[in-house]
């Protein structure tokens, strides 16, 4: 008993010095005997409950061919299921907790998207969804952007979408297929879906895992897939995110899931440019310190800044920063706020709420913008102007 105590000690302490240096991600524990089937616990989330639930499919192109990945509940259990596919099947998508399918096309090319677009008639901002399906399926719901069978019924309307669907929730890869369906959909109507990058999304795209709920750790053991390749260059979600920009010009309106800060702004970097290096910085090998102060993914970049609505900076530099790319206003997420409001004399709106605690209320918000207005819509469809603050 004594020698067993040591050796796990040892063992703790020798994952956390190897997960302080970055060589490991996970450790793992065994809750049983090693005869048994019961899996693994992740140890540096050892508070995290969730285990091995539905998921999928995540697409892997191998020697030529794509193989779908996916657990499907059976019958009261889950299933594995791991096919060989074709680019022109239907392809379903199970979410647990609404216990609903949906189906979907892979689409037929994958391309970079422009960082200007013209003003739409209609548009519904939401951000830092963070893997809340039902949330996410009921603000939606609630604008008329879908309809019960999640298909889009939102016309030419814009749907944007700043940042931070990963993480923290237990329906991230559900989230992002019903985003990848609705793109297409949207197109087809004229509408426009806008997916731009948070923090969380190039965490996961460059190998950062502190916030991977434990449901993935034990889905990738499960799967034998490791969860470091569901996102990588040569999966369909590694690919559709790699064409995804981190701030977008909507009309006179500037989105971004963190902000554009004044330091970036007077580089006088142009949109497309600063797209172009958030892009190929996901992929660059950095140490932790170029990690940290890259411009384009580091703690100050569009990504993961905070100074905006934290109101660190002057209105004066805020307008500059705004004249800098002819906007009006700058939108952004990641920090959260009690309501959606305006910031800096209304030159600034900050979006992200606690969408976990409101879904859990049963409530759900967005920002909503129609006949050069802005409001705040609930998941019930009711407006609510957005005031002078």
């Amino acid at each position: 008993m004594k020698y067993s105590f040591v050796v796990i000690l040892a063992y703790f302490i020798l994952g956390a010095l190897l997960g302080r240096l970055g060589i490991i991600n996970k450790l793992y524990l065994y809750s049983e005997p090693l005869s048994s089937n019961w899996g693994w616990v992740k140890f540096v989330n050892n508070t995290d409950s969730s285990t091995v639930s539905s998921d999928g499919p995540i697409l892997i192109q191998q020697n030529g061919k794509w193989t779908s990945y996916a657990i499907v509940p059976k019958d009261g259990n889950f299933v594995l299921s791991k096919t060989v596919i074709s680019r022109r099947d239907t392809l379903r998508c199970y979410v647990d907790e609404p216990k609903q399918s949906f189906w979907f096309l892979l689409q037929n090319n994958l391309v970079v998207q422009p960082s200007t677009y013209a003003m739409p008639t209609k548009l519904l901002a939401i951000s830092d969804i963070e893997g809340n399906f039902w949330g996410f399926k009921a603000i939606l719901k609630g604008a008329n952007v879908i309809d019960d069978d999640l298909n889009w019924t939102f016309g030419n309307g814009h749907l944007v979408l700043a940042g931070d669907f990963f993480d923290r929730g237990l329906n991230v890869t559900e989230c992002l297929w019903l985003i990848y369906k609705l793109e297409t959909e949207a197109e087809k109507n004229g509408g426009k879906v806008h997916f731009l990058l948070g923090n969380h999304e190039v965490m996961n795209l460059k190998g950062a895992f502190k916030y991977v709920r434990n449901k993935y750790w034990h889905n990738a053991d499960t799967l034998q897939l490791d969860y470091e390749k569901w996102y990588a260059k040569n999966t369909e979600l590694g690919k559709w995110l790699r064409t995804k920009n981190s701030v977008e010009k909507i009309g006179d309106f500037l989105f971004a899931h963190g902000g554009i800060n004044r330091k970036l702004a007077k580089k006088r970097y142009s949109l497309a440019q600063i797209n172009d290096n958030t892009r190929k910085s996901i992929d660059e090998a950095l140490t932790e310190n170029e990690a940290e102060q890259n411009p384009f993914t580091g703690i100050d970049s569009p990504v993961w800044y905070r100074g905006i609505v934290q109101q660190r900076e002057t209105q004066q530099e805020i307008e500059q920063t705004l004249k800098q790319f002819n906007a009006t206003k700058m939108i952004v997420g990641h920090t959260i706020v009690n309501e959606i409001k305006y910031l800096y004399n209304q030159k600034v709106i900050a979006l992200d709420l606690d969408h976990k605690t409101n879904a859990e209320n049963g409530k759900m918000y967005a920002l909503w913008f129609e006949n050069e207005r802005f409001f705040v819509i609930d998941h019930h469809g009711n407006q609510t102007t957005l005031g002078n603050k």
